[in-house]
């Protein structure tokens, strides 16, 4: 499968999400799924995923609980006969840009706060460890790091709201921009 970037960074993110939040075998378990999901572009049930995939179907359904839990696939339920019923699980690339575009907006939300913080607050970082400190804060410690002791360093505020003004702008673009 030829994947774009889109859905590159999409399968990266299950991985690492599933592997974080459960092992690292389900996490690529996920990606598996994810993949035959996206290749055949149908709804397809947990059992023929299963034989797609070569798992047993108990981890197959294990993972795609986890998997919709966190909202990373979606599912149907179809009546088979009047006492049974088939889910069948799906992922679309209109599925995959909205997941994106809600982590775009996440981040965009975190770097807003962070140009917040540097155009109200002076700001300093230790070069050792990275951990950052307010005025306030520097003052308290005498302007060496509590951790390490290393002197502190005030952050060049204007450059780093240049940057991240940027990184924004261009986050922007691409969640407005079409689908490729």
């Amino acid at each position: 499968m030829e994947e774009d970037l889109e859905t590159s960074l999409f399968l990266e993110y299950v991985r690492r999400k599933m592997s974080f939040e459960y092992d690292e075998e389900t996490g690529e378990l996920a990606v598996k799924i994810l993949r035959a999901l996206f290749e055949r572009n149908e709804t397809i049930p947990d059992e023929t995923l299963a034989l797609i995939l070569g798992v047993s179907a108990a981890e197959i359904r294990r993972a795609l609980h986890a998997m919709h839990r966190v909202g990373l696939v979606g599912f149907v339920r179809e009546s088979t006969d009047q006492y049974r019923y088939e889910y069948k699980w799906f992922l679309n690339k209109e599925f995959i840009r909205k997941f994106l575009v809600q982590h775009i907006n996440n981040v965009a939300s975190k770097l807003m706060h962070r140009l917040n913080a540097l155009s109200t607050t002076t700001l300093y970082i230790c070069p050792t460890c990275f951990r950052g400190y307010t005025l306030d804060e520097a003052y308290e410690y005498d302007f060496r790091c509590p951790r390490d002791d290393t002197e502190l360093e005030q952050v060049d505020a204007i450059s780093e709201i240049e940057f991240l003004t940027n990184v924004i702008k261009n986050l922007r673009i691409e969640k407005e921009s079409p689908q490729q």
